[in-house]
């Protein structure tokens, strides 16, 4: 495979290696997401490029992105670990943020009060995340 044509260190395959079976996930995520993005947007039409091309950008670029970040940083991502804790605390107000934005702009709810409610949650998590944030490099996130 690529062991023959790029000279890789045991750590980098190992990292390489466990992106690539993490990043089923993003892939699954991506055919079961785009596609309803694709019901819903007007200026989005659904054809066979959007509906699998689509996840397959998205599965290739969070993938390239992962491995990218544990060679760099050389960290393991894990959610018990500091920096897995961070991504995912990023990643949810991220999320957040875009379903507040959905409630809005489709469900028609007052934007005030939606703006309220997804400050009041990031500032609790946030808050939460600043008081039990475990410090050290590769310690567990155990309250």
């Amino acid at each position: 495979m690529l062991c023959g044509c790029v000279d890789m260190t045991p750590q980098l395959r190992e990292i390489v290696r466990t992106e690539l079976l993490r990043s089923i996930v993003w892939f699954g995520a991506g055919l079961v997401g785009w596609p309803l993005v694709t019901m819903e947007v007007s200026w989005l039409n659904p054809t066979p490029l959007t509906v699998f091309g689509l996840p397959v950008v998205t599965w290739a670029v969070l993938t390239a992105s992962a491995i990218g970040i544990r060679s760099v940083t050389e960290s393991d991502l894990r959610v018990q670990t500091t920096g897995g804790i961070t991504v995912s605390l990023a990643l949810g107000i991220m999320l957040g943020g875009v379903a507040a934005v959905y409630l809005v702009i489709r469900g028609g709810y007052p934007a005030q009060w939606i703006t309220l409610g997804y400050v009041a949650v990031a500032a609790v998590t946030s808050l939460w995340y600043w008081y039990v944030h475990p410090t050290g490099r590769g310690s567990t996130a155990t309250t």
